[in-house]
């Protein structure tokens, strides 16, 4: 995914460059113009968040920690592999393919937990501007 900066530096140079030179209406071309100095406003207002990396990453270590427990020690797919996000996939796609051999309880308290730390997840990459938690 590309920071939010350089997301909206392109936008602003699309606006300037190609969009604006585009239009020969004079009013709906200032109004281009205008558009890309807004943008390059919020621009330096957003405020880049390498925290969410951090706590997005916590929370799939934790969750991982904690399936391991839920699972009475059971050993979970890609424990090796080193991208968090595509173990996780594995790890949901393991929980249901071995869903009747876990049993209802086990399952049900594993995909939970799956699903706190997807909300986690979803918390997180929500977070796209404003000051970092204290």
């Amino acid at each position: 995914m590309l920071p939010a900066h350089r997301f909206l530096d392109e936008i602003v140079a699309s606006l300037r460059t190609v969009i604006g030179p585009a239009i020969a209406d004079p009013y709906p071309r200032a109004q281009a113009y205008m558009a890309a100095v807004i943008l390059e406003f919020v621009s330096r207002q957003v405020e880049e968040r390498g925290d969410l990396e951090a706590e997005k990453a916590r929370a799939l270590a934790s969750l991982f920690g904690d399936l391991g427990a839920v699972l009475g020690g059971r050993a979970l797919p890609g424990a090796d592999e080193g991208d968090a996000a595509a173990r996780l996939c594995r790890v949901i796609e393991w929980l249901y393919a071995e869903r009747e051999r876990l049993g209802a309880d086990v399952f049900a308290a594993a995909n939970g937990r799956v699903r706190q730390a997807l909300r986690q997840l979803l918390d997180a990459d929500l977070q796209i501007a404003g000051k970092a938690r204290d």
